[in-house]
């Protein structure tokens, strides 16, 4: 009890500090009507603000490879960033520091090992990235994708900040840090019966109602059903209720409800 109480003030003082240095109007209107923003009430926009102020000061953005990476560049990955901790906080995100963009998609190279043991040289081009103990890698030219094509259902920046959220508990597992509102059974039981039913249809090369890279690892399904979640939450909440009603409680918002358009 003692803790949650030191978590509330900390967030308190972050936003009674950050009220007094937030994004001036100009600035803010390039990134208000974004497809992930534009929904929220006058008031959730002024508070995304505030904390986007915070976000920005906060962390060091690196544009990679050369990339000229601008004020407006950089306040529009943070106000997408903040989507997912408006009634969480910023203390959310105080384990990284930093934020490298690349101009575009990026090449990885890991050991990883399969169910058998086996280690395995993998390579891959990825458009974005958390790592445990270190940044948030993304690439610019895929959030500019998404920004001049609005597709529901995916977002990249979302996506790679909801590993952050989640790796609080005990690595990236696909359960976050659950509230006293949330039962950690049912929130296993929703998350494992939507995860199955992904993979069997996958497996049978059925229709998937959500991106099938969700089929990778729980913590990859959670991070994707999170895009979902605020870029598309009428459509998550048809296919996988329990999941959108779990989500619901963990993020504190209801954004279905709030874009108020007919299941």
């Amino acid at each position: 009890m003692f803790s949650k109480i030191l978590h509330k003030f900390a967030n308190w003082r972050t936003l009674s500090a950050l009220n007094k240095n937030t994004v001036n109007y100009t600035r803010w209107n390039v990134v208000r009507e974004l497809a992930c923003i534009r929904y929220h009430s006058s008031v959730e926009k002024a508070r995304l603000r505030t904390l986007c102020a915070g976000f920005l000061q906060q962390k060091v953005f690196v544009g990679e490879l050369g990339l000229d990476l601008t004020d407006e560049m950089q306040l529009i990955i943070a106000a997408q960033a903040c989507v997912p901790i408006l009634k969480l906080g910023l203390n959310y995100y105080s384990g990284f520091m930093q934020v490298s963009v690349y101009p575009d998609a990026f090449w990885i190279e890991r050991d990883e090992s399969d169910a058998a043991g086996i280690v395995h040289h993998n390579k891959a081009l990825l458009s974005g990235e958390s790592w445990t103990r270190g940044p948030v890698i993304l690439s610019w030219h895929n959030i500019e994708h998404e920004l001049q094509h609005d597709h529901d259902g995916h977002n990249v920046i979302i996506h790679e900040f909801a590993h952050k959220i989640d790796m609080l508990n005990r690595g990236a597992n696909g359960m976050p840090p659950l509230s006293a509102s949330s039962s950690a059974q049912e929130w296993h039981d929703s998350f494992q019966q939507a995860y199955l039913h992904l993979i069997g249809r996958a497996e049978h090369h059925h229709k998937t109602c959500v991106n099938i890279y969700g089929t990778t690892s729980p913590a990859e399904f959670f991070a994707v059903v999170s895009e979902y979640f605020f870029t598309a939450p009428q459509h998550l909440k048809q296919c996988y209720p329990r999941v959108y009603n779990e989500l619901k409680l963990f993020y504190r918002q209801d954004p279905a409800a709030i874009m108020n358009i007919p299941l």
